[in-house]
């Protein structure tokens, strides 16, 4: 019987020892197909951040050379408006400029006909005469300078003018810089690399002896209990073999 209560202890000890290992090789199994997901995971999440940041950083090239490319096409905008402008305020000093060289020649010829219509008139000669003459010629000269002050005044608003134009266009020139946008002023750099999980290694099998030693325990144990101390020496644990038939 004693045998036998060893025996059963050494097999169970066997199994129970096979369930702890099964056990412990399953959660390793479990904790290796978690790391290797999580790191799958991991890599596919980087991949795509990676590829967000990449159409991020194309999206803004592409809006800062629409950004410099609209900047040009101000530019152009703003020297034909400045060379509208420009003719504009020519075309005005050419025209009054023409009308006052016009008006001069009309005083001077008005002069020359008032001189000579004194001339023929017959006036004695004398102070009277040289009168005329002197009035005539200032009369000239009034009109002459009235026509230079005409010219002078259409000269000076002519610098105005040209003055006001190119403030006007820096001004839209700087306003249209100022508009130039440079988001993507930086590339965007990769992910770190996912740091590849260790695999961990499933217990190695146990080994019976522990098992077998603890059955061998337990039936000298028994033995000893239950047949007394001279149950293992004088021979008595025979008659408990399995098949063998007692006196």
């Amino acid at each position: 019987m004693s045998i036998g209560l060893g025996g059963a202890k050494a097999i169970t000890g066997i199994q129970e020892q096979n369930r702890a290992h099964r056990a412990q090789v399953d959660a390793v199994n479990r904790s290796n197909a978690m790391a290797r997901q999580k790191y799958i995971n991991d890599i596919t999440i980087s991949a795509y951040e990676d590829q967000r940041k990449g159409d991020v950083f194309e999206a803004q090239l592409k809006a800062d050379a629409a950004s410099r490319a609209a900047y040009y096409k101000q530019k152009e905008i703003n020297q034909a408006e400045a060379n509208r402008a420009t003719v504009a305020a020519d075309q005005e000093l050419r025209e009054k400029l023409n009308e006052a060289m016009f008006a001069s020649q009309t005083n001077l010829a008005e002069a020359v006909k008032a001189q000579g219509s004194i001339m023929a008139s017959g006036m004695a000669a004398g102070q009277s005469m040289l009168m005329e003459l002197n009035q005539a010629e200032r009369d000239l000269g009034f009109q002459q300078a009235q026509l230079d002050a005409t010219i002078f005044d259409a000269s000076r608003n002519y610098g105005l003018q040209r003055y006001g134009i190119d403030m006007a266009q820096y001004s839209a020139d700087t306003a249209a810089l100022n508009s130039i946008t440079t988001s993507a002023s930086v590339a965007p750099t990769a992910s770190f690399k996912t740091i590849r999980p260790i695999k961990q290694n499933a217990p190695s099998k146990p080994s019976i002896l522990g098992p077998l030693l603890g059955g061998i325990s337990t039936a000298l144990s028994a033995g000893t209990t239950l047949g007394g101390e001279g149950y293992w020496a004088e021979g008595n644990w025979k008659d408990d073999l399995p098949g063998r038939k007692k006196d």
